[in-house]
């Protein structure tokens, strides 16, 4: 993904959050809160739940991908942050992707 559509800073990401919503899928969380900017960024993270590095690493490139073939779809002014589940490293990208897309026609974050 490219540099300015991504969540880097603490500050954004723990806005998003505390003030966000989400919604769950087995494979993933999708927490979201309006960013009032033109366009939408996106964070991802696996916490130790997921497994160890090399596990959270897979789990967060799958999201990764998943969020930079999906990007036109989401709406303009969000700020997203992707969690991954432990579930996610037993399915293949393919559905990784159909779990993010159902989440965000969920959230009605889908254009």
């Amino acid at each position: 993904m490219e540099r300015r559509i991504r969540l880097r800073r603490t500050t954004d990401v723990q806005r998003v959050y505390d003030e966000g919503r989400s919604w769950a899928d087995p494979l993933l969380v999708l927490v979201a809160r309006s960013n009032g900017l033109d366009f939408s960024r996106v964070g991802v993270t696996a916490s130790r739940r997921v497994g160890k590095a090399v596990a959270r690493n897979r789990a967060k490139r799958l999201l990764r991908e998943a969020a930079r073939r999906l990007y036109p779809q989401f709406g303009v002014g969000w700020d997203v942050v992707l969690i991954a589940r432990a579930g996610i490293l037993k399915v293949q990208e393919q559905q990784v992707e159909e779990a993010l897309v159902l989440l965000l026609r969920r959230a009605g974050l889908s254009t």
